[in-house]
């Protein structure tokens, strides 16, 4: 019985896999597109230096998330 379940819960995982890596793709861009947001709204106003370093943070993982999922379909 255990091991039914056990192969049940294997083959969803295995399943749904993809569409993870499509999803962390996809997470990747948007947290780039917030960083860029992020850093170039900040650079208009001065002395607000904590909206451009969440901007580059953001933009920096956003790229990783990217690069990790391209890499884990392939």
């Amino acid at each position: 019985m255990e091991q039914r379940i056990e192969k049940a819960i294997d083959n969803a995982l295995d399943s749904a896999s993809p569409q993870l890596y499509m999803f962390g793709v996809g997470f990747g861009i948007v947290l780039v597109i917030l960083g860029i947001v992020l850093f170039f709204a900040s650079k208009r106003k001065k002395g607000n230096g904590s909206k451009t370093n969440a901007g580059l943070i953001c933009a920096v993982i956003g790229i990783l998330a990217i690069v990790n999922g391209t890499v884990q379909m392939f």
